[in-house]
């Protein structure tokens, strides 16, 4: 008889198993963030098994004899938040995301660099010119919030920037009130302004206010948020920037982190952040919108597309103009040709598909377009200056050496 919420059962020695609890792993960065973990304790020797529901004391005892596992990771995402570890009793534990106030000192967690995602945030604004800068907090008070909107601030001021931040907002945002404060905030602020979403969520809600207020975005309000979930990002319109976490290499640390209490290894820092692979960029960031609609389309359909063996002259098919007046549109609005955009795209899934080294090269390949992994190689090569295998143990080495967080 199984215990509700768990899934993918099967014949594995249970002595070297692994709790992984969490209810947002099918989807997303979670979703990557579980993938990570798995992958890692394979690597480990051990098994990795996903309970799809809340840890309680009692369910903890019964997967506990059912299992005899060698320890749990609970990702302390949405709705959980921070989860007592003395509800695991002896068994070893480590924590996703748990908020580092109220958690033991000897118990691992593994957080984002919540301070990282707020630079890059404010550098990915900084360059739309704006002089007007907000930043939005969810309704809940969250540390990870709060690291963001100080790191972005302090980068704004550095540049010269004041910044002012949207607080006290009603805890959920299906409240009616969230959307009608927002609103009136947005309406007030003085345009042009660049805004950063605390979360996908948030910034989703801005570019629901802002549309139903006129708001124009990019021309009036760029937004940028955190977290880069392709089922909210995609789906909006326009399309949200957003700063993407590297939840894969959580997952990694995670099971290292564990696997270091319960093999009595080299003791480890107990709290170890996990950093970020760069600013998606989508149209609510490119002001180039204002200047030419069909350009800011054309590098929509390029960001969808660019993996997927597209040629310019799909694009070019876009414009209702000559081939040759297409192109100078496009360079006039982006700063570079159609093809050197589609190249870029290329290499930027290619960089992010390469830095799990048990990809292999033809699948990588195949995703982003290449006719096979010799055309890749001369492509990375010639876009980077470095060959596959070097970039790939850089890569590594660099995900072997996980931050503390002090």
């Amino acid at each position: 008889m199984f215990a509700s919420g768990m899934v993918g059962f099967c014949a594995v020695d249970s002595m070297n198993t692994i709790l992984y609890f969490t209810i947002t792993s099918t989807r997303g960065g979670a979703a990557n963030q579980l993938r990570g973990a798995a992958e890692e304790a394979s690597r480990s020797g051990a098994h990795l098994q996903r309970i799809g529901t809340s840890p309680t004391r009692e369910f903890v005892r019964n997967l506990t004899r059912l299992w005899n596992p060698l320890g749990a990771i609970v990702d302390c995402a949405w709705p959980w938040f921070d989860v007592d570890p003395g509800l695991f009793g002896t068994l070893p534990v480590a924590m996703i995301g748990h908020s580092p106030e109220t958690l033991p000192r000897d118990v691992p967690n593994v957080l984002h660099d919540s301070g990282e995602a707020g630079r890059e945030a404010a550098l990915e604004l900084l360059a739309t010119g704006f002089q007007n800068v907000a930043y939005v907090a969810p309704g809940q008070h969250r540390h990870w919030s709060d690291a963001r909107r100080d790191s972005f601030v302090r980068t704004m001021r550095i540049h010269g920037i004041q910044c002012e931040s949207i607080e006290g907002l009603p805890e959920y945002f299906d409240d009616p009130l969230w959307q009608k404060r927002i609103r009136a905030l947005l309406t007030g602020l003085p345009k042009p302004c660049a805004v950063f979403a605390a979360t996908d969520i948030v910034g989703a809600e801005v570019l629901a206010a802002a549309r139903f207020c006129g708001i124009d975005v990019p021309g009036e309000l760029a937004v940028v948020a955190v977290d880069d979930n392709e089922d909210i990002c995609e789906r909006l319109v326009p399309t949200l920037s957003s700063v993407r976490p590297d939840f894969h290499h959580a997952g990694v640390l995670a099971v290292r982190a564990l696997l270091s209490v319960v093999r009595g290894g080299p003791k480890a820092a107990r709290t170890l952040s996990f950093g970020n692979l760069g600013v998606v960029r989508r149209a609510s960031t490119r002001p180039l919108a204002v200047n030419d609609a069909v350009a800011a389309r054309a590098l929509e359909f390029i960001r969808r597309e660019a993996c997927s063996g597209l040629r310019p002259a799909r694009v070019v098919a876009l414009f209702p103009c000559s081939r040759q007046m297409a192109g100078y549109r496009f360079r006039k609005a982006v700063g570079h040709t159609i093809g050197e955009e589609i190249h870029a795209r290329q290499l930027e899934e290619a960089k992010r598909l390469l830095a799990d080294p048990s990809r292999q090269l033809k699948v990588v390949s195949d995703f982003c377009g290449f006719g096979s992994p010799g055309s890749l190689r001369n492509f990375f090569r010639r876009e980077t200056g470095m060959s596959l295998s070097a970039w790939r143990k850089r890569a590594d080495r660099d995900h072997r050496q996980p931050t503390p967080v002090p």
